[in-house]
């Protein structure tokens, strides 16, 4: 379907191309025309694919698509049966399968990504990557293909009378954030009084809220929301509305253009058909796969 849709973009400026070319012609005697540069085929439907130059050309060579994801539910996380599911697995699984090529995910973090797909240990990221300065000067942002809102979660043993987003502004009070999330650039701006603590894991820090260790955390949704869910006799949210707003993209290398332009097609092919909602639908707007998570 993929193949199509850029077919018909394709053909739609190739057309016009060629008029021109018609009307600028020289005579065809006047010089002989050179070798069409890649268009032999070597059988029905498999076409020649030219020397290996971009990345796109290479991971189609490759046959495979080495895509960077960060654990963390539901964007990425190991199910029952220990394989990783999440919106960016179907994602990634998605995109591999347009491209014709086998998917490989390659766990980073969130603070290390950026620099492994500038290195070439994966040839994209798609971990609810939002936008960061300096993340964007070691690798390129697509146009973003999904949004995610920051909230408040907190703690009913320490934070109970604290039922709006003034009274975690005091000097008195401690958020907890993760370690490369967006949440840790944003709270000392939104809370320059509050204490910050920053967690390595999340799980950690969904503990130290949980437990009463701190009055509350920040986290993009829907992670504070499943909080509750499962634990919402020891954890509230105190604001009923998102905290902040973030775009997420895709990353890729610097410098190479063609993988940039092939993926700001595809989401824009994939945002048309209504595919890239469904999936922003099924994992961010219910708890659908809440029983997917393995708890052991």
């Amino acid at each position: 379907m993929f193949d199509q849709y850029l077919k018909k973009s394709l053909l739609a400026v190739l057309g016009g191309g060629i008029a021109m070319l018609v009307m600028l012609a020289v005579p065809a005697a006047a010089q002989a025309p050179e070798p069409a540069a890649v268009t032999a085929q070597a059988r029905p439907g498999k076409v020649k694919l030219p020397p290996a130059r971009s990345l796109l050309d290479q991971v189609r060579r490759a046959g495979v698509l080495r895509v960077g994801v960060v654990e963390q539910i539901p964007w990425t996380f190991t199910d029952r049966s220990g394989q990783l599911a999440g919106f960016e697995v179907d994602v990634a699984r998605a995109l591999a399968s347009d491209l014709g090529v086998r998917l490989e995910l390659v766990r980073a973090s969130a603070t290390g990504i950026a620099d492994d797909v500038a290195a070439g240990h994966a040839d994209i990221g798609a971990a609810g990557l939002w936008f960061s300065p300096q993340r964007a000067l070691v690798v390129n942002y697509t146009q973003p293909y999904s949004e995610a809102t920051m909230r408040l979660f907190a703690s009913r043993a320490r934070a109970a009378g604290r039922t709006d987003v003034a009274a975690y502004r005091q000097a008195d009070v401690t958020l907890g954030v993760l370690k490369g999330s967006p949440g840790e650039a944003f709270a000392p701006k939104a809370f320059p009084l509050a204490r910050i603590r920053t967690f390595e894991r999340y799980a950690d820090l969904a503990d130290a809220v949980e437990t009463g260790g701190i009055e509350a955390g920040i986290s993009m949704s829907p992670r504070p929301e499943f909080l509750v869910h499962v634990a919402d006799d020891r954890i509230f949210l105190p604001v009923g509305s998102a905290i902040a707003t973030r775009s997420e993209s895709f990353v890729t290398p610097r410098g190479d253009a063609d993988i940039l332009a092939y993926l700001e097609s595809w989401i824009r092919y994939r945002n048309e058909t209504g595919w890239l909602k469904s999936r922003r639908d099924y994992w961010f707007g219910s708890f659908a796969w809440a029983d997917q998570i393995d708890r052991k």
